[in-house]
């Protein structure tokens, strides 16, 4: 009997990322593993239960997510919320927000099927 090999075609994106010059700083908005640790670790909090908090528009939620995907251009360290402690965070939101959910949009998995969107 032939054994008949599969080759498995695997297509990875590239990290999304967008440059960001916040105040003169050079800086990288990302959703990296990185990012996404910093976020649990530094708020006890799954990003899928933040996801959906910032789906319903909690605004606490959006900036501490935007502290943990904002990086140093050149270090690639996370800058988290002692950066912007003295920027007005209605400022930071209106900013850096329409970043954010185009790296979310992109990252994120889409439901294939009506039962995986529940």
């Amino acid at each position: 009997m032939e054994r008949m090999r599969l080759m498995e075609i695997v297509n990875l994106a590239n990290r999304k990322e967008v440059e960001v010059n916040i105040n003169g700083k050079e800086c990288v908005m990302s959703l990296s593993l990185k990012n996404i640790q910093h976020f649990q670790d530094s708020n006890k909090y799954g990003l899928q239960e933040a996801l959906e908090k910032i789906q319903n528009g909690d605004l606490e939620m959006i900036l501490k997510l935007i502290y943990s995907m904002v990086s140093d251009k050149k270090t690639r360290k996370v800058l988290g919320a002692k950066f912007f402690k003295d920027y007005d965070e209605l400022g930071i939101i209106e900013a850096l927000s329409p970043a954010m959910m185009e790296l979310l949009n992109k990252e994120m998995p889409e439901a294939k099927n009506t039962s995986e969107k529940k």
